[in-house]
């Protein structure tokens, strides 16, 4: 019986992965600063949208760490949606909770999200390539 190889196998995937982590870790860290400082009725709200985001992400970290390339196309697609809804937030007032996020912090999320979808779509595309 062969050894099955987990993790990232060229430098695309690996720099994949690790985007997609880190946008794990901004997600979940900007969810708990959220959940920390907002009415307990709005909590709810935002953990029933930010939570599902979350776990899918984790879900797709781990096919990544497993060669499924479809993996990286969810990545892509899960990238889009983060930068996507950052943005509406941040373009509507009534939607930002406590005041809204610096700038910078906002500015950081977004470049973060657009890594992650540029850096999966490199990843999907090395990986289909290599299946041929």
């Amino acid at each position: 019986m062969g050894e099955r190889h987990v993790g990232p196998s060229t430098r695309a995937e690996g720099a994949a992965t690790a985007l997609l982590a880190a946008f794990l870790v901004a997600v979940v860290g900007a969810l708990a600063i959220t959940l920390s400082s907002i009415a307990p009725s709005v909590r709810l709200l935002a953990a029933v949208v930010v939570a599902p985001i979350s776990a899918l992400t984790a879900l797709l970290l781990y096919f990544e760490l497993h060669g499924r390339s479809w993996s990286y196309a969810g990545a892509a697609a899960i990238g889009v949606l983060g930068v996507g809804l950052r943005l509406i937030v941040s373009t509507q007032p009534r939607l930002e909770v406590g005041g809204g996020l610096p700038l910078a912090v906002t500015a950081g999320y977004v470049v973060l999200g657009i890594l992650v979808v540029v850096t999966s779509l490199g990843a999907y595309l090395s990986v289909r390539r290599a299946h041929r």
